[in-house]
């Protein structure tokens, strides 16, 4: 029988490219004072399925509907008391939109993360015995000259990293295809500001939107992924696409328009990109929970995943060698 914290707070392990080795993990999902400001702004990109109806965070919507910031301390405590004896070494918050909107970086915007929960979060982990790094994620436009050096003040001597979800280096496949509302320029921006105060950079690629073909798609990643690391960024995280009830995706999917990524795809973009940068292959795994994910056939998919999961563990190419099939 499952614990109370462990629907939102679990520790697992993670490769950590920086220690070249893989460290407990501590993943924590965190529900906001509002959904995510560019769904509530824009519907969402249009993969995105974490603040639809069908989404387990809409579980705990009540509690800061009625205890507002009160209730996220005490998911943060309570998450924490689950887990302390664990010894996790990173802790990687998800909130299912933007960690850094307080609603004072962006006018208008509705807020997520109080900006004093922010700062109590960074000083808890700059004073844990064991937790060396903080993992958060955020649209690039909550990035700031303001609030980035106060929180790496907050952490101290930790690890502070940022995950931006740019996903493609096209503009007509970032802001068409996927709607995420950010510009490059912005991204450049907001990567110079986390590297000028010591913060590392995190950029989330993504693999075959709707729109695209599959060789398409490997190039778009590949490209995207050769642009991150030649701006600046220190760790990509190349996200497979799968599809989730309630988003456009799902809707293409439906009339047979769309199919995620193969096995081959990833591979592929992982091949042509490790050479430049430590890049991570995301799991299929999501809230709500997938109703298709990237395959090949049947008499292959077991293995090839099985070797997606040895590189997780290592970011080494090598395991891919050998592996054929005639569906290739």
């Amino acid at each position: 029988m499952k614990k109370p914290w462990e629907t939102f707070s679990a520790v697992g392990e993670l490769y950590e490219p920086e220690l070249k080795r893989t460290v407990k993990e501590w993943v924590l999902l965190m529900q906001g004072l509002n959904k995510c400001d560019w769904y509530l702004k824009s519907g969402g990109c249009t993969m995105c399925g974490f603040n639809g109806p069908a989404s387990a965070k809409e579980e705990y919507a009540w509690l800061t509907k009625y205890f507002g910031r009160s209730a996220l301390d005490a998911m943060y405590w309570f998450g924490y008391f689950g887990i302390r004896h664990q010894r996790p070494e990173r802790l990687t918050i998800y909130n299912g939109g933007n960690f850094l909107n307080s609603g004072l970086e962006v006018p208008g915007s509705k807020p997520e993360i109080p900006f004093s929960l922010q700062t109590a979060i960074c000083r808890h982990v700059g004073r844990h015995p064991t937790i060396e790094k903080l993992f958060v994620e955020t649209k690039a436009s909550f990035i700031t000259e303001k609030n980035i050096p106060i929180l790496k003040e907050c952490i101290g001597r930790k690890t502070l990293q940022v995950g931006i979800g740019f996903e493609s280096v096209d503009d007509r496949v970032r802001d068409k295809l996927l709607k995420k509302g950010t510009t490059r320029f912005e991204f450049e921006k907001k990567v110079d500001i986390l590297k000028k105060n010591g913060v590392r950079s995190f950029a989330y690629v993504f693999l075959k939107p709707v729109g695209l073909s599959e060789r398409e798609a490997i190039d778009d990643a590949v490209n995207t992924i050769a642009y991150c690391f030649a701006k600046g960024i220190d760790e990509v995280s190349l996200s497979c696409a799968f599809i989730q009830e309630g988003t456009e995706m799902c809707e293409a999917y439906r009339i047979g328009a769309y199919k995620p990524p193969t096995l081959w795809s990833i591979i592929e973009v992982v091949k042509r990109t490790a050479s430049l940068g430590p890049v991570r292959v995301g799991t299929f795994e999501d809230e709500p929970p997938p109703i298709d994910v990237p395959k090949n056939c049947p008499e292959c998919t077991g293995t090839v995943n099985a070797a997606l999961d040895r590189y997780r563990c290592s970011f080494d190419p090598a395991v891919f060698d050998g592996l054929d099939c005639p569906c290739r």
